[in-house]
Order: C-alpha cells, then structure tokens, then sequence
C-alpha cells in the first residue's frame, strides 16, 4: 500500500508544484495562453492559488 501511495503521490506532487511555481512566478501575460481564466480573476488571488497549490505538494510528500 505504501509503494502504490508514492506512485501516486510523487507524480501528483511534481505536477502541483510545477503549476503552483507558474501561478506564483509568472506574470498575467504569460499566464494567459495557458490558463485563459487569469483575466477574471485578481492577480493576488491567483499568487495565493499557487502558493495554496505549493503547499499542497508539500503536504503529499510529507504525510
């Protein structure tokens, strides 16, 4: 059980993090052609989704 848990979670943790890194890095430009919603929303509102998203990576590498 503990093997199939990282199989999951390790690929799920690297793409959380990839995209949390976007959304906290990135500007709204080049945010655009990826994510056509960034337009709608605040720009801090988006930074805190990626940290959120960041944290959340952490929290399935560290059970």
């Amino acid at each position: 059980m503990n093997i199939s848990y990282w199989i999951a979670a390790g690929p799920l943790a690297l793409f959380y993090c990839y995209a949390g890194t976007l959304k906290a890095i990135r500007s709204r430009d080049q945010l655009r052609p990826m994510m056509a919603w960034v337009d709608r929303i605040p720009l801090p509102a988006v930074r805190v989704l990626g940290t959120v998203e960041i944290l959340g990576a952490t929290g399935l590498v560290l059970p």
